[in-house]
């Protein structure tokens, strides 16, 4: 005899969690601070607590911020001939933007793809 779930869309779910709102309910806050989730939703009361995204998180944020910074840095690269200073001047700061603003959304994303599909996030799954 097994226990059947409620049905959890996995689309519907990510997506709610790249908004940064309950996957369940589409209504609550997923986060009650910048990365820290909420222990349970406030609307839906769904639990949150056991979700640990770990290194799921700033793993999607390299990734995607590596496809969108390293093409631009490569075309400036070979189209302008810079000093060094004002390179870091430019890179630093805006990929450190692109991160603190980025990584929220990827862990709102990876939140509502682990509550979809019935992860916890521990290593005896």
């Amino acid at each position: 005899m097994t226990a059947t779930r409620p049905a959890r869309p996995v689309l519907r779910s990510v997506l709610r969690g790249l908004r940064k709102r309950c996957p369940r309910c589409g209504e609550g806050r997923i986060f009650e601070r910048y990365l820290k989730p909420t222990p349970a939703c406030a609307r839906c009361r769904e639990p949150y607590a056991h979700l640990r995204t770990d290194d799921f998180a700033p793993w999607l944020t390299i990734i995607v911020l590596g496809h969108i910074v390293v093409p631009i840095i490569y075309t400036v690269e070979r189209r302008f001939e810079l000093p060094l200073w004002l390179e870091f001047a430019l890179w630093v700061p805006l990929v450190t933007g692109l991160v603190l603003a980025l990584l929220p959304t990827a862990k709102g994303t990876c939140l509502g793809l682990m509550w979809a599909l019935g992860l916890k996030g521990d290593e005896r799954q």
